[in-house]
C-alpha cells in the first residue's frame, strides 16, 4: 500500500503571528493603517515640497546659486518619497495590518524585495536631511571656526554610521548564493531588527546635537530675549514649529517604536507606525531647515512684490489692520513706572545696537552667510559689533 501524501499547506489561512486574545484571524476586512499612511505622506510631501521649491527659488533669485545644503535637501526629499512609496505599496499588499490578520501568503517575492529596498533607502535619506541642516549652519556661521569644524566632522561621522547600517542590512536581507526571495529571507531579515534600534538611538543623539549646536552663538548676541528666541527657532532646527515638541521628540518616538518591533510586539502594525513617524522625521527636517530661506523670501521678495502691494491696498487687509492695531497697542501699554524705566534705558550702548543689527542681518542675508568683511566694511563700525564670532 502506497504511503499517503501530506496535503499541501494553505498559506492563505495561516496568520503571521497568533492573536494574543486568542480570537480568530480576520483576513477579510481587518483594520489597516494604509489610509493613515497615504494621507500623512501626501500632506508631508506637499508641504515640504512647497517650502523646498520656495527655498531653491529664493536662492536662485537672490544669490544665483544653490548651496550644498540645498542639494542635500533635494536628495533627502527624493529619498523620502521613495521610502514612502515603497512602504505604501507593501501596505496595500497587506503589511499595514496587525500581524495576526496577515496570512503567510502575503510574504511574496515582491514584498520582500520592497522591504529590503526600504532598509536601503531610509539611512541615506535620514543622513541627507540631517546633513542639510549642518551644511546650513556652515553656510550661516562659517566664520565661527569651532562650529564649522564640528559640523563637518558630524556630517562625515553620520555618513559613516548610516553607511555601516546599509552594509549590515545587505548582509541579512539580500539572498546569498543559491538563495531565493520569499518568506525564509523575510525571517532572516528580521534578525537585523537590533540594527534599527541602534539607528534609532543614533538618530535621536544626532538631532540633539543639531538642536543645541547654534545656541552658544545665539546666546552671545547682545539682543533682547525675544530676538534670541526668534533666532533660536530659526537656526535651532530641531524645533518643528513653535506649536510642537520638535524633531528630537519625533526621533524619540521613532526609537520607542523600534524597540517595540525589536521585542516582536505586533511587528507589522508597529513597523507601519514607525514608517509614518520616519517619513515625518525626514520631511519635517526638510521643512524646518527651510526657515531661513522663508525669512529671506518674505523680507527680500514677497513684501517687495506687486502682489503684496495689492494685498496691502485691499479692503480686507485694511480691516484686519484696523482690528489688530488697537489690540497691539493695548497689549503694549505699561504702568507709569515701567515707562519711566524704559525711557531711562532707551539709549543703548553702541555694541548692543550693532549686535542687534547683526541679528537682524542674519535673518535678512540673501545667501544666509555671516561674512566678516561685510560687518567691518562700514565706516562707523566698531570691533565690538562682531558678537557672533568667537
Amino acid at each position: 500500500m502506497a504511503p499517503q501524501s501530506t496535503p499541501p499547506i494553505d498559506l492563505t489561512k495561516i496568520p503571521l503571528l497568533p492573536n494574543p486574545s486568542d480570537a480568530p484571524p480576520n483576513f477579510d476586512d481587518p483594520p489597516t493603517l494604509t489610509n493613515s499612511d497615504f494621507g500623512t505622506g501626501v500632506a508631508l510631501i506637499v508641504v515640504s515640497g512647497i517650502l523646498l521649491t520656495l527655498r531653491i527659488g529664493t536662492n536662485r533669485k537672490l544669490s544665483n546659486k544653490c548651496g550644498l545644503d540645498d542639494f542635500l535637501c533635494i536628495f533627502a526629499y527624493a529619498g523620502g518619497i521613495a521610502y514612502w512609496v515603497l512602504n505604501l505599496l507593501n501596505g496595500e499588499a497587506g503589511l499595514a495590518r496587525h500581524a495576526w490578520d496577515i496570512p503567510l501568503s502575503t510574504l511574496t517575492v515582491a514584498v520582500t524585495q520592497r522591504l529590503t529596498a526600504i532598509f536601503f533607502v531610509l539611512p541615506p535619506s535620514l543622513w541627507a536631511a540631517k546633513a542639510a541642516v549642518l551644511a546650513l549652519y556652515i553656510r550661516v556661521f562659517g566664520s565661527v571656526t569651532w562650529l564649522r569644524r564640528t559640523a563637518w566632522i558630524w556630517i562625515v561621522f553620520m555618513a559613516l554610521f548610516y553607511g555601516m547600517s546599509i552594509f549590515v542590512t545587505g548582509f541579512y536581507c539580500i539572498p546569498r548564493k543559491g538563495g531565493m526571495w520569499g518568506g525564509a529571507l523575510f525571517v532572516r531579515c528580521q534578525e537585523s531588527v537590533w540594527l534599527h534600534v541602534v539607528v534609532g538611538v543614533f538618530s535621536a543623539v544626532a538631532d540633539l546635537v543639531i538642536l543645541i549646536m547654534p545656541f552658544p552663538i545665539v546666546l552671545k548676541l547682545h539682543v533682547s530675549p525675544l530676538k534670541k528666541l526668534t533666532l533660536g527657532l530659526v537656526f535651532g532646527t530641531g524645533i518643528m514649529q513653535v506649536s510642537s515638541d520638535g524633531l528630537v521628540v519625533m526621533s524619540i518616538i521613532s526609537l520607542w517604536l523600534r524597540i517595540i518591533v525589536f521585542k516582536g510586539v505586533d511587528t507589522t502594525w508597529n513597523a507601519t507606525l514607525l514608517e509614518i513617524v520616519s517619513s515625518a522625521e525626514i520631511f519635517g527636517t526638510i521643512a524646518v531647515s527651510c526657515a531661513p530661506a522663508m525669512s529671506a523670501f518674505w523680507l527680500n521678495i514677497f513684501i517687495k512684490s506687486a502682489l503684496w502691494s495689492k494685498l496691502k491696498s485691499s479692503s480686507m487687509f485694511s480691516y484686519l489692520r484696523s482690528w489688530i492695531l488697537p489690540l497691539k497697542q493695548r497689549s503694549q501699554e505699561r504702568p507709569s513706572f515701567v515707562r519711566t524705566y524704559l525711557a531711562r534705558s532707551s539709549k543703548r550702548s553702541q555694541p548692543e545696537t550693532e549686535s542687534a543689527h547683526d541679528a537682524k542681518h542674519i535673518l535678512r542675508k540673501r545667501s544666509y552667510e555671516v561674512l566678516e568683511e561685510e560687518r567691518t566694511s562700514s565706516e562707523h563700525q566698531t570691533p565690538s559689533s562682531n558678537s557672533t564670532k568667537e
